[in-house]
Protein backbone atom coordinates (compact mmCIF):
# COMPACT_ATOMS: atom_id res chain seq x y z
CA UNK A 1 0.00 0.00 0.00
CA UNK A 2 2.87 2.39 0.81
CA UNK A 3 6.41 2.01 -0.48
CA UNK A 4 9.27 4.41 0.18
CA UNK A 5 12.15 3.61 -2.16
CA UNK A 6 15.60 5.13 -1.74
CA UNK A 7 14.28 8.54 -0.68
CA UNK A 8 16.69 11.40 -0.10
CA UNK A 9 15.61 14.81 1.20
CA UNK A 10 17.94 17.64 2.03
CA UNK A 11 17.54 21.23 3.16
CA UNK A 12 20.60 23.21 2.13
CA UNK A 13 23.62 21.18 3.20
CA UNK A 14 21.61 19.11 5.68
CA UNK A 15 20.67 15.65 4.42
CA UNK A 16 17.63 14.69 6.50
CA UNK A 17 16.64 11.50 4.66
CA UNK A 18 19.47 9.45 3.15
CA UNK A 19 18.23 6.79 0.78
CA UNK A 20 15.46 5.69 3.12
CA UNK A 21 13.47 2.52 2.36
CA UNK A 22 10.20 1.50 4.04
CA UNK A 23 7.21 -0.62 3.03
CA UNK A 24 3.78 -0.79 4.63
CA UNK A 25 1.10 -3.38 3.89
CA UNK A 26 -2.65 -2.79 3.70
CA UNK A 27 -4.34 -2.62 7.09
CA UNK A 28 -1.03 -2.48 8.96
CA UNK A 29 0.00 -0.05 11.69
CA UNK A 30 3.62 1.04 11.74
CA UNK A 31 5.08 3.36 14.37
CA UNK A 32 8.14 5.41 13.47
CA UNK A 33 10.40 6.37 16.38
CA UNK A 34 13.57 8.41 16.61
CA UNK A 35 15.20 11.43 18.21
CA UNK A 36 13.77 14.90 17.86
CA UNK A 37 14.91 16.41 14.58
CA UNK A 38 15.82 13.07 12.99
CA UNK A 39 13.34 13.55 10.13
CA UNK A 40 10.20 11.69 11.23
CA UNK A 41 7.86 14.56 10.33
CA UNK A 42 9.80 15.18 7.10
CA UNK A 43 9.19 11.55 6.18
CA UNK A 44 5.45 11.90 6.86
CA UNK A 45 5.23 15.09 4.80
CA UNK A 46 7.11 13.39 1.97
CA UNK A 47 4.72 10.44 1.96
CA UNK A 48 1.74 12.82 1.91
CA UNK A 49 3.29 14.74 -0.97
CA UNK A 50 3.78 18.01 0.90
CA UNK A 51 7.52 17.65 0.30
CA UNK A 52 9.10 16.33 -2.88
CA UNK A 53 12.04 13.89 -2.53
CA UNK A 54 15.33 15.03 -4.03
CA UNK A 55 15.92 11.42 -5.04
CA UNK A 56 13.92 8.23 -4.78
CA UNK A 57 10.22 7.47 -5.06
CA UNK A 58 7.04 7.23 -2.98
CA UNK A 59 4.36 4.78 -4.09
CA UNK A 60 0.98 5.23 -2.42
CA UNK A 61 -1.91 2.90 -3.18
CA UNK A 62 -0.17 1.67 -6.35
CA UNK A 63 0.41 5.23 -7.62
CA UNK A 64 3.88 6.74 -7.83
CA UNK A 65 4.00 10.31 -6.56
CA UNK A 66 6.89 10.99 -8.89
CA UNK A 67 5.84 13.60 -11.44
CA UNK A 68 2.10 13.31 -10.67
CA UNK A 69 -0.02 16.32 -11.58
CA UNK A 70 -1.46 18.56 -8.87
CA UNK A 71 -4.91 17.22 -9.69
CA UNK A 72 -3.78 13.62 -9.24
CA UNK A 73 -1.98 14.52 -6.02
CA UNK A 74 -5.16 16.10 -4.59
CA UNK A 75 -7.08 12.91 -5.44
CA UNK A 76 -4.47 10.84 -3.62
CA UNK A 77 -4.51 13.15 -0.58
CA UNK A 78 -8.26 12.62 -0.22
CA UNK A 79 -7.40 9.04 0.72
CA UNK A 80 -5.30 10.27 3.65
CA UNK A 81 -6.45 11.48 7.05
CA UNK A 82 -3.90 13.43 9.11
CA UNK A 83 -3.92 13.87 12.90
CA UNK A 84 -1.61 16.71 13.89
CA UNK A 85 0.39 16.92 17.10
CA UNK A 86 -1.41 20.09 18.20
CA UNK A 87 -4.80 18.87 16.86
CA UNK A 88 -4.76 21.97 14.58
CA UNK A 89 -8.43 22.83 15.10
CA UNK A 90 -9.83 26.14 13.87
CA UNK A 91 -10.96 28.19 16.88
CA UNK A 92 -13.56 30.11 14.85
CA UNK A 93 -15.34 26.91 13.74
CA UNK A 94 -17.58 24.71 15.83
CA UNK A 95 -16.55 21.13 16.52
CA UNK A 96 -18.77 19.71 13.78
CA UNK A 97 -17.53 22.31 11.30
CA UNK A 98 -13.94 21.35 12.13
CA UNK A 99 -14.73 17.67 11.59
CA UNK A 100 -16.64 18.29 8.37
CA UNK A 101 -14.28 20.90 6.91
CA UNK A 102 -12.81 18.59 4.28
CA UNK A 103 -16.26 17.50 3.13
CA UNK A 104 -17.43 21.10 2.86
CA UNK A 105 -14.31 22.09 0.92
CA UNK A 106 -14.05 19.10 -1.41
CA UNK A 107 -17.60 17.87 -2.01
CA UNK A 108 -21.06 19.15 -2.84
CA UNK A 109 -22.66 17.51 0.19
CA UNK A 110 -25.19 19.85 1.87
CA UNK A 111 -24.20 21.31 5.25
CA UNK A 112 -27.01 19.42 7.00
CA UNK A 113 -25.62 16.13 5.72
CA UNK A 114 -22.06 17.13 6.58
CA UNK A 115 -23.21 17.84 10.13
CA UNK A 116 -24.79 14.39 10.30
CA UNK A 117 -21.60 12.74 9.04
CA UNK A 118 -19.56 14.76 11.54
CA UNK A 119 -21.79 13.63 14.40
CA UNK A 120 -21.35 10.00 13.32
CA UNK A 121 -17.54 10.36 13.27
CA UNK A 122 -17.60 12.10 16.66
CA UNK A 123 -19.58 9.20 18.08
CA UNK A 124 -16.94 6.83 16.70
CA UNK A 125 -14.31 8.60 18.81
CA UNK A 126 -16.54 8.66 21.88
CA UNK A 127 -17.75 12.27 21.73
CA UNK A 128 -21.49 12.89 21.96
CA UNK A 129 -23.22 16.24 22.35
CA UNK A 130 -20.15 18.39 21.64
CA UNK A 131 -20.82 19.20 17.98
CA UNK A 132 -21.88 22.80 18.66
CA UNK A 133 -19.07 23.58 21.10
CA UNK A 134 -15.90 25.40 20.09
CA UNK A 135 -12.31 24.14 20.53
CA UNK A 136 -11.66 26.56 23.40
CA UNK A 137 -14.35 24.75 25.40
CA UNK A 138 -12.64 21.35 25.06
CA UNK A 139 -9.93 19.59 27.05
CA UNK A 140 -6.69 18.52 25.39
CA UNK A 141 -7.85 14.92 25.13
CA UNK A 142 -11.16 15.97 23.60
CA UNK A 143 -9.37 18.16 21.04
CA UNK A 144 -7.24 15.18 20.06
CA UNK A 145 -10.40 13.10 19.56
CA UNK A 146 -11.94 15.83 17.40
CA UNK A 147 -8.72 15.83 15.35
CA UNK A 148 -9.07 12.08 14.86
CA UNK A 149 -12.76 12.44 13.92
CA UNK A 150 -11.77 15.01 11.29
CA UNK A 151 -9.07 12.68 9.96
CA UNK A 152 -11.60 9.88 9.35
CA UNK A 153 -14.45 12.14 8.14
CA UNK A 154 -13.79 11.43 4.46
CA UNK A 155 -13.41 7.66 5.04
CA UNK A 156 -9.70 7.57 4.18
CA UNK A 157 -7.67 4.47 3.39
CA UNK A 158 -4.71 5.85 5.35
CA UNK A 159 -4.45 7.74 8.64
CA UNK A 160 -1.21 9.37 9.75
CA UNK A 161 -0.69 10.42 13.38
CA UNK A 162 1.99 12.95 14.34
CA UNK A 163 2.77 12.46 18.06
CA UNK A 164 -0.79 11.37 18.99
CA UNK A 165 -0.19 11.27 22.76
CA UNK A 166 2.18 14.23 23.23
CA UNK A 167 1.04 16.62 25.99
CA UNK A 168 -1.55 14.22 27.40
CA UNK A 169 -1.48 12.68 30.87
CA UNK A 170 -0.95 8.89 30.99
CA UNK A 171 -4.64 8.05 31.48
CA UNK A 172 -5.83 10.18 28.55
CA UNK A 173 -2.90 8.96 26.44
CA UNK A 174 -3.97 5.38 27.09
CA UNK A 175 -7.51 6.23 25.98
CA UNK A 176 -6.14 7.69 22.75
CA UNK A 177 -4.10 4.52 22.19
CA UNK A 178 -7.21 2.40 22.75
CA UNK A 179 -9.13 4.62 20.34
CA UNK A 180 -6.46 4.22 17.64
CA UNK A 181 -6.65 0.44 18.07
CA UNK A 182 -10.47 0.43 18.00
CA UNK A 183 -10.60 2.51 14.82
CA UNK A 184 -7.97 0.31 13.22
CA UNK A 185 -10.07 -2.77 13.99
CA UNK A 186 -13.37 -1.22 12.89
CA UNK A 187 -12.30 0.72 9.80
CA UNK A 188 -9.40 -1.48 8.59
CA UNK A 189 -7.31 1.56 7.74
CA UNK A 190 -3.57 1.59 7.09
CA UNK A 191 -1.81 3.63 9.75
CA UNK A 192 1.49 5.41 10.27
CA UNK A 193 2.18 7.00 13.66
CA UNK A 194 5.20 9.09 14.61
CA UNK A 195 5.90 9.18 18.34
CA UNK A 196 8.50 9.50 21.10
CA UNK A 197 6.16 7.63 23.46
CA UNK A 198 7.38 4.02 23.65
CA UNK A 199 4.38 3.00 25.76
CA UNK A 200 2.14 4.15 22.90
CA UNK A 201 4.40 2.52 20.30
CA UNK A 202 4.27 -0.86 22.02
CA UNK A 203 0.51 -0.55 22.44
CA UNK A 204 -0.61 0.31 18.90
CA UNK A 205 2.10 -0.98 16.55
CA UNK A 206 2.17 -4.04 14.36
CA UNK A 207 5.70 -2.92 13.47
CA UNK A 208 8.10 -0.35 14.87
CA UNK A 209 10.71 1.32 12.67
CA UNK A 210 13.50 3.48 14.05
CA UNK A 211 14.81 6.39 12.01
CA UNK A 212 18.41 7.38 12.68
CA UNK A 213 20.89 9.35 10.58
CA UNK A 214 18.44 9.54 7.69
CA UNK A 215 17.76 5.81 7.42
CA UNK A 216 15.64 3.10 8.99
CA UNK A 217 18.06 1.20 11.24
CA UNK A 218 15.47 -1.16 12.73
CA UNK A 219 12.15 -2.54 11.50
CA UNK A 220 10.34 -5.24 13.43
CA UNK A 221 7.59 -6.16 15.88
CA UNK A 222 7.28 -4.61 19.36
CA UNK A 223 8.67 -7.87 20.75
CA UNK A 224 11.62 -7.77 18.32
CA UNK A 225 12.61 -4.24 19.26
CA UNK A 226 12.69 -5.04 22.96
CA UNK A 227 15.08 -7.92 22.26
CA UNK A 228 17.36 -6.25 19.72
CA UNK A 229 21.04 -5.88 20.49
CA UNK A 230 21.34 -2.75 18.32
CA UNK A 231 22.94 -0.22 20.72
CA UNK A 232 21.31 2.83 19.07
CA UNK A 233 17.85 1.28 19.39
CA UNK A 234 18.47 0.09 22.94
CA UNK A 235 19.62 3.54 24.05
CA UNK A 236 16.51 5.18 22.60
CA UNK A 237 13.87 2.74 23.85
CA UNK A 238 15.41 2.61 27.34
CA UNK A 239 15.80 6.39 27.60
CA UNK A 240 19.49 6.19 28.43
CA UNK A 241 21.43 9.46 28.44
CA UNK A 242 24.79 7.90 27.67
CA UNK A 243 25.43 5.80 24.61
CA UNK A 244 26.22 5.86 20.90
CA UNK A 245 23.52 8.41 20.04
CA UNK A 246 24.53 10.95 22.68
CA UNK A 247 28.13 10.31 21.72
CA UNK A 248 27.44 11.82 18.33
CA UNK A 249 28.47 8.74 16.34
Amino acid sequence: MISVKGVWKHFGDNDVLKGLNLDLEEGETIVIIGQSGCGKSVLLKTIVGLLIPDEGEIILDDVSLKNVSKRELYKIRKKIGMVFQSSALFDSLSVWENVGLGLMEHSNIPRTEVRSIAQTKLELVGLIGVEDKYPAELSGGMKKRVGIARAIAMSPKFVFYDEPTTGLDPIIADRINNLILALQEKLKITTIAVTHDMTSAYRIADRIAMLYDGKIIFDGSPEDIQNTDNPYVQQFINGEGDGPISGGV
